[in-house]
């Protein structure tokens, strides 16, 4: 979850408090706007009192308030100071001490060396256990360790990642050893587990233990059962209080949202498109404010608010409204972030750039008057907002079951608001590294040291101006409004949802609460949200397991999970559209598969003439898709036995877990199955084998009744199954024709099929070192007439004389609602006694598919795959 996280680190923070943790080290993030954000909110929240002799002998704290306050250049060694009788004094009584280190490598060796020099001694002479838990903010920013980049090379190198290892040395130093007496925990935290789950096994930081899906608040889940906690879970759990406690994600804004108009896709004109998402920001603030004054006694606006100072923080607060916020990311250029803030200040009403840049520099950029004369000029386009805001609480209500929803407050009486303090009282804030911008949104009330007053927090509304440094962890409190501007080439879902700070806990405003971005764009969030959402139902099943999971990482059509690991593959569910069986038996003894067949078509068939030329033999039935799978799972071979324990066989596991949550399968029913050998190795798992493509076909047929998450649609580019018409899918579900196809070499009936009423002539296919077969489909002529033989993947609409598809190649799909084709070969080499039994898969568009990432060391075959299969 974009929001949360960081609550839930205080409470496991607090738990290993209360269970007599001795150290706590929390990494708060690679900025240090973030570092400070965290620390801020963990003195607030976790280390609450007033700073003094009481509070600092129930723990010690690093860096002490005063250094992270000061903003001065203090030395780190100073910052991260631990002096040994303190710690030996707190330790012996059993009290805490508690870091907040900076997650950059200067931080993390100054504080190692801290450890070293005034903690270890003082460990190793308690002659008790001594227990340090590291809670990582942010997990995936900066502790990835690309083990694919970095093998066979020096760990001191300094072009080398250091963050990783920094890190690992807290508790387990290169240059020196820990007390043995010192056992440490390390935990993880973010909200795009891709590149941590993707990491090398042997890597410091990678997951081993365990990997924990947190829950979010929303109307549908399982019931959170504290009693049990191996009880079945979801990703979301009912949350009583309604929606004000909701947490809106992907499934709000992408999903359930989608009848509100929460996403509003851009047009090509871009002045356009800013002026409106600001006007849409403005309204929403004056409708919040005129909420919270009619809901509140004294409320007032952003621009009275400032004008006045106050005696107490209390008397302030009451009377503050709340914070209201919009974010314009238009690129990661910081150039372009000023370019941006300029250009608001210009629809404004400022005169020209280098004005609206002085005003930006100058740290209080405020809507110039001129805008309230623009709104009179241009009304209508302001005015429309109400009835959008209208239109968006009456579907929010009806899709959240809202019993009284707050109305929205006519046009006249907004404009009376927006007039008087949301347009004067709203500032724009550029956020990046530049030191011309500002550092972080500030919420909190400020304290005028020489006065004793306090005066409104800056931030009560603002547009901000972002983009990488936004991206990550700042808060961003009463975000109503985004622009995202930001277009890439090649996607990487765990960059962009970090992105995505419209998430959170809006329920109260979220009718109000607009994402503006292209069509392209919105269409690749929504995406994402499906593939994590596959994701946490995968890890959320698990848990309810009590295993420790290894949870598939999705790529998606358009997108990779991550570009933070090198080499990662692309592993489809679907085996690709014409998928082909090199494994064969060796032809020294009679090949049961060839009785396989010789069964199957003891039922009524027909030969498959082309021109003059009889090519094979078909079946006149179809099989199911159910059906087909048995079959295929039928054939078996001598030297190939995968079993259930490989990484292809996790994988098929993963996605029936996934697909049983949505509908429980039948008792017993498993997409896989590979044979066991019953003694000896196994065998590497391949790809395309027939267990595989029959694993495939089942999943279709369970899919053709439940919405799966995180699948595609084969063949489709952009298709959701989760958003696919089911009706239809069963409508048009495909139905195999079966054929065996003939060769050029001897006959092959009075050998394994006997009686079997019609002649087969064997195929003679050359075999490779391994034994498999070198080639796979024959023929294949695009430019074949009529009375000419395209190819064995067309084999079956010469026998149920159909017109054949207007586009050929070796990549292309069968349109969906197509039938697909199983076709047999008995294969037969001179050295061989007997036949061996080949088989090939057409299959149509139109299936389930998704696209696990596999990393360089995974043990699945893919290597006589297509590239379009891949």
């Amino acid at each position: 979850m974009q929001s949360g996280k960081t609550a839930s680190m205080f409470g496991v923070t607090a738990l290993a408090l209360d269970q007599g943790i001795d150290i706590v080290v929390i990494l708060a993030g690679t900025r240090l706007s973030l570092w400070r954000q965290t620390y801020e909110r963990l003195v607030e929240q976790l280390d609450a009192g007033e700073e003094g002799v009481e509070k600092s002998r129930r723990r010690m704290l690093s860096p002490s308030p005063g250094f992270v306050t000061s903003g001065n250049s203090s030395s780190l060694d100073k910052m991260y100071k631990l002096p040994s009788a303190q710690v030996r004094r707190k330790l012996t009584r059993g009290l805490p001490l508690v870091i907040v280190a900076m997650k950059h490598t200067d931080h993390l060796y100054a504080l190692g060396r801290e450890l070293r020099q005034s903690v270890f001694g003082e460990v190793e002479q308690l002659g008790r256990p001594v227990h340090m838990l590291v809670l990582d903010d942010e997990a995936d920013d900066g502790s990835v360790l690309d083990a694919v980049v970095e093998q066979a090379q020096d760990p001191l190198t300094p072009t080398l990642k250091q963050i990783p290892r920094a890190i690992a040395d807290l508790w387990e130093p290169r240059s020196s050893s820990a007390p043995n007496n010192l056992f440490a925990s390390y935990i993880g935290y973010t909200a795009t587990p891709q590149a941590n789950l993707l990491q090398e096994d042997h890597n410091p930081l990678a997951p081993r233990d365990f990997v924990i899906s947190l829950r979010t608040p929303l109307d549908v889940g399982q019931q959170v059962d504290h009693d049990n906690l191996d009880a079945l879970r979801s990703s979301t759990y009912p949350e009583p209080t309604g929606l004000k406690n909701f947490y809106t994600g992907g499934e709000v804004y992408y999903e359930r949202g989608a009848g509100a108009g929460l996403c509003v896709e851009t047009s090509e004109a871009a002045d356009g498109d800013l002026a409106d998402s600001l006007r849409a920001f403005l309204i929403a603030g004056a409708i919040r404010l005129h909420w919270a004054s009619t809901s509140t006694s004294g409320v007032i606006g952003p621009h009275s608010v400032r004008s006045l100072d106050f005696s107490s923080q209390e008397d302030l607060e009451v009377i503050s409204p709340p914070a209201h916020s919009m974010l314009l990311h238009p690129a990661a250029d910081i150039g372009a972030h000023f370019a941006a803030a300029e250009d608001v200040l210009l629809w404004a009403g400022v005169l020209d750039r280098a004005v609206a840049r002085d005003m930006i520099e100058s740290g209080d950029a405020r809507l110039p008057s001129q805008l309230v004369a623009k709104m009179y000029a241009e009304e209508s386009l302001w005015e429309a907002w109400i009835d959008r805001y209208t239109s968006s609480s009456a579907a929010i209500s009806l899709e959240f079951n809202v019993m009284n929803p707050r109305s929205i407050p006519d046009w006249s009486t907004v404009r009376g608001i927006l007039e008087a303090e949301i347009i004067p009282g709203t500032r724009v804030s550029v956020v990046n590294s530049d030191p011309s911008a500002d550092d972080r949104p500030e919420y909190k009330p400020i304290l005028n040291q020489s006065t004793g007053k306090w005066h409104a927090a800056r931030d009560l509304s603002t547009i901000f101006v972002s983009g990488n440094v936004m991206a990550r962890g700042l808060t961003l409190e009463g975000m109503t409004t985004a622009l995202f501007r930001r277009n890439s080439a090649s996607p990487v879902a765990d960059t962009q949802m970090q992105m995505q700070r419209w998430f959170g806990y809006r329920g109260e405003y979220i009718a109000l609460c607009r994402m503006f971005a292209g069509k392209q764009q919105i269409e690749l969030f929504r995406s994402y949200h499906h593939v994590d959402e596959a994701l946490r139902e995968g890890v959320a099943a698990k848990m309810a397991e009590g295993a420790a999971p290894s949870p598939v990482v999705l790529h998606g059509m358009g997108f990779l999970a991550t570009a933070k690991i090198a080499n990662i593959g692309r592993l489809p569910l679907c085996p690709g559209s014409r998928p082909f069986v090199r494994l064969v038996n060796d032809g020294q003894r009679v090949d049961p598969n060839a009785q396989l067949v010789a069964n199957l078509f003891a039922a009524a068939s027909s030969d498959v003439n082309v021109g003059s030329v009889t090519r094979g033999r078909a079946l006149d039935r179809t099989l199911s898709l159910s059906e087909a799978a048995d079959l295929l799972q039928s054939l078996s071979f001598d030297s190939y036995a995968p079993g259930q324990e490989s990484r292809l066989a996790e994988l098929w596991q993963e996605i029936q877990v996934r697909v049983d949550g949505v509908v429980k399968l039948p008792a017993g029913m498993n997409f896989y199955n590979a044979p066991e050998r019953p003694s000896g190795p196994t065998s590497e798992a391949r790809f395309e084998d027939p267990y595989s493509i029959a694993a495939y076909l089942r999943l279709w047929e369970a899919c053709l009744t439940r919405p799966v998450r995180g699948l595609f649609v084969a063949g489709v580019p952009s298709g959701r199954w989760a958003m696919a018409n089911l009706a239809a899918k069963q409508l048009h579900q495909p139905r195999f024709s079966v054929g065996i196809r003939y060769g050029d070499g001897e006959s092959v009936t009075g050998d394994a099929l006997p009686g079997l009423g019609f002649a087969i002539r064997a195929t003679r296919k050359g075999l490779n070192a391994k034994g498999d077969l070198s080639t796979t489909w024959g023929t294949n002529d695009p430019s074949a007439g009529m009375l000419d033989y395209r190819g064995d993947e067309f084999f079956d609409y010469y026998h149920r004389h159909e017109s054949l598809p207007a586009t050929a190649g070796t990549s292309s799909w069968r349109p969906q609602g197509s039938h697909g084709q199983i076709l047999f070969y008995f294969n037969k080499r001179l050295d061989q006694p007997h036949p061996a039994v080949a088989v090939g898969v057409c299959i149509p568009a139109g299936g389930p598919e998704q696209f696990a990432a596999t990393r360089a060391g995974s043990l699945i075959d893919t290597s006589e795959m297509s590239n379009d299969e891949l």
